[in-house]
């Protein structure tokens, strides 16, 4: 019964911990907007996005450079496409992507960052602009669903794990406990660091900026699969571990007493 007991309890806790380790895993690249900072360069070569920043701040820095603003459109266009841009736009894409996941108020666009837009210092001094971006209401709900699922999936974890210590564990289910954790662990860092921002959350808007977040999971896919990796081959290993000492222990209780061992006993007795 207690073995079954701390069994139980070690999986009810690799289960909920590997959930709240993929939860944090998809707050940090769908809902972190620091996370989009890197990958301005990549948003950026979408003509759309593009055209969209040119379309608001050509208007608005037209009259100061006496450019025909459809000339400026082109322009714009044109230049923040260049991968050199990427560095003063990053504050731009990550403004966007908290305006996208509601962790973020209305995208303006500075003089000083106009600046870098239109390469001239003449628009400094102008009011900011506005960009048109839209709050993605259901992304707002999963981001504070996520800021409580994965504390308390991480403290009813822990304090599954707690109990099944205190039940006085075989090491086997002990470490066939930590196994079924790192795989599950491995499976979700994979599911929720990578397909479900890449596949899944696009498909929720079509807002322009909902690109932002495929971009960030894209940019952190060599480090969510080389932990996944690394995750699922302790897994395994731990989990053949435990199995063998299962059958070492089973081995030892089944082995019969010698017949020769058993008349000593009883000539002394």
């Amino acid at each position: 019964m207690r073995r079954g007991l701390a069994a139980l309890l070690f999986f009810v806790a690799a289960c909920l911990l590997a959930l709240a380790a993929g939860g944090w895993w998809l707050q940090r690249v769908a809902f972190n907007p620091d996370s989009s900072r890197a990958v301005a360069r990549e948003v950026f070569q979408n003509a759309e996005i593009r055209a969209e920043l040119a379309a608001v701040v050509a208007p608005a820095v037209a009259p100061t450079l006496g450019i025909p603003a459809n000339e400026l459109v082109l322009s714009i266009s044109r230049d923040t496409g260049n991968p050199q841009a990427a560095e003063f736009l990053a504050d731009i894409v990550a403004d966007a992507h908290a305006r996208v996941v509601g962790a973020g108020g209305p995208v303006q666009i500075t003089g000083p960052q106009m600046v870098n837009i239109v390469r001239t210092q003449a628009v400094a001094e102008l009011p900011a602009v506005t960009l048109p971006i839209e709050e993605v209401s259901i992304l707002d709900t999963i981001r504070t669903v996520l800021h409580w699922l994965v504390p308390i999936a991480a403290v009813i974890g822990l304090v599954a794990v707690a109990l099944g210590v205190l039940t006085h564990p075989e090491r086997a289910d002990a470490i066939f406990g930590i196994g079924v954790f790192c795989i599950l662990a491995a499976v979700l860092a994979m599911a929720l660091g990578y397909v479900v921002p890449t596949f899944l959350l696009p498909v929720l808007s079509d807002n322009l900026w909902m690109e932002v977040i495929p971009a960030a999971a894209n940019d952190g896919l060599p480090t969510v699969a080389g932990l996944a990796c690394a995750l699922a081959v302790v897994g395994v290993v731990l989990i053949i571990t435990s199995a063998s000492f299962r059958r070492r222990r089973k081995t030892t209780w089944s082995s019969p007493v010698r017949a020769s061992r058993y008349s000593e006993q009883r000539r002394w007795s």
